[in-house]
């Protein structure tokens, strides 16, 4: 049995990613972190919560983290794409579990600092729990086995800036926190979700086809996210970050091609605020500190979200 703690700014993509962790057969979540990010703090606590319900499994505990970037404000929450609930305005009622009192990045110390076993850190949304971990407890911290990441991009644009993806870009400084901490990280960009994981209009029908609460929770909590995709790119499909994210985790088999690399990341530029550097040939002799998932089997993508939601 692997053991997790899940750190999420919960909007629609996350959920589908919190529910195939605590459905997975071999992991065991000890705890889901809350972070701003996509949405509003209470919104993603909320969330997190209401996932846990659909996911109709066991109840880790859901602690509230940082409001807020480490350095600046809250950024685009206005105008998510997951809706004004992040569920697609499905406006679910509040689940039957509450969040802790405890504070999130105490919680993940604590964790951390107690574990008898391996704990691993699966991060869907901006890293500012993480980043605040590591300052108040850095040699606590470099017992984490590994950080996984949905974050960054390799390749690809993405419609946040030209040169940044929103998790990074949220908190620049936390992520340049993290990946200068010594712990191994490994980032899923967005050219491994886009393209690859996309749930398209056949594969919705195949979800629905299940009649699962879950299937049916898939497709209805991203129906914000589904209509931004058709309008922002006339694409009819779900974006799948975060999943994809926990699949490389659920099944690292499924990982087809990936460059160790150092990655640095711009905090000081306006316009590069957020951007990715990564070191592919060691040019700059600087040690190794990012594993970047390149290629993924897109088939197996999917029949990991399928089984999830058969039941």
């Amino acid at each position: 049995m692997r053991n997790f703690i899940i750190d999420t700014d919960t909007a629609s993509d996350d959920a589908v990613a919190i529910v195939m962790m605590l459905r997975a057969k071999d992991i065991n979540v000890q705890a889901i972190t809350c972070v701003a990010g996509n949405l509003d703090l209470p919104k993603t606590v909320r969330n997190a919560l209401l996932s846990v319900q659909f996911a109709g499994t066991y109840k880790p505990p859901v602690y509230a983290g940082a409001a807020k970037p480490m350095f600046r404000e809250l950024m685009h929450v206005e105008d998510c794409p997951h809706g004004e609930d992040g569920f697609g305005n499905t406006f679910y009622p509040d689940a039957e579990q509450k969040a802790e009192k405890e504070h999130a990045v105490d919680k993940i110390i604590e964790l951390v600092k107690n574990a008898t076993e391996d704990i691993e850190i699966l991060a869907l949304g901006p890293l500012t729990n993480l980043a605040l971990a590591v300052v108040l407890a850095p040699d606590v911290m470099k017992k984490v086995k590994r950080i996984t990441a949905m974050g960054g991009q390799f390749k690809m644009m993405n419609d946040c800036t030209p040169n940044a993806e929103f998790n990074i870009w949220q908190d620049a400084e936390a992520t340049k926190i993290v990946l200068e901490s010594g712990i191994p990280i490994t980032l899923c960009p967005l050219d491994i979700c886009y393209g690859t994981t996309e749930i398209d209009r056949a594969d919705r029908e195949k979800l629905r086809s299940f009649h699962t609460q879950v299937g049916d929770f898939f497709i209805d909590c991203n129906a914000c996210l589904l209509q931004y995709n058709i309008d922002s790119y006339d694409k009819d499909i779900i974006s799948m970050p975060d999943p994809t994210a926990a699949a490389v985790v659920i099944a690292p088999d499924m990982v087809e091609d990936y460059r160790e690399c150092h990655a640095e990341i711009e905090v000081k530029s306006p316009d590069g605020y957020g951007q990715l550097l990564y070191d592919f040939r060691h040019l700059s002799g600087k040690p190794i500190n990012c594993t970047l998932i390149t290629k993924i089997n897109p088939d197996r993508f999917k029949q990991l979200v399928f089984d999830t939601a058969s039941y």
